[in-house]
């Protein structure tokens, strides 16, 4: 695991791109103790998400619970699971695996009440800057076609549109997106 840690401050003109400042925002890759944490973390936050079917929330919860965490970090090479934290409180994470160079983005959420305060944005610029210095070259990912939110960051991000999927994982419409990095 590296331990490459960034902190971010906001200056005075953070109140045009953000609701509130977060007060110490440390972004850095997923350590062993922070399972319990994250893993209800990710829970809560597939849960809740409305964006996903009764039977995508289930079997998204399964692939991210405790177990599967654990076993992630086990192959830091093969997955990259990164965490954002407010004074030391786990609040937004990205997971994701590369595969032959190229890295697929499986989850990144924000906890409800830290949403547009960066903490997506910055997890997702650090999470590039890891992967750029271990010669992973593209980035793939997918958002639900009605996840407005999702799609707007990733436009912001470079991300580009390859494709919308009707009827696709679990039966639901989805737009494939692709970064050079």
């Amino acid at each position: 695991m590296g331990g490459d840690i960034v902190q971010i401050s906001f200056g005075r003109g953070w109140r045009r791109v953000f609701d509130s400042p977060p007060r110490h925002m440390e972004i850095r890759r997923t350590k062993f103790s922070d399972i319990p944490n994250l893993s209800e973390l990710t829970r809560r936050i597939i849960a809740t998400t409305p964006y996903y079917s009764a039977l995508a929330r289930k079997e998204e919860i399964k692939k991210h619970d405790a177990r599967a965490l654990r076993q992630m970090l086990g192959e830091p090479k093969y997955y990259y699971c990164f965490v954002g934290l407010e004074d030391g409180k786990i609040v937004s994470f990205s997971i994701g695996r590369n595969e032959a160079g190229v890295y697929w983005g499986d989850w990144f959420g924000v906890m409800k009440n830290y949403r547009r305060r960066g903490f997506a944005l910055a997890i997702l610029k650090y999470r590039n800057q890891v992967l750029k210095k271990e010669k992973i070259h593209k980035i793939w990912s997918d958002t639900r076609s009605v996840n407005k939110e999702s799609i707007a960051l990733l436009g912001k991000m470079g991300h580009r549109k390859l494709g919308f999927f009707r009827n696709g994982w679990y039966k639901q419409d989805f737009f494939l997106w692709e970064k050079d990095l």
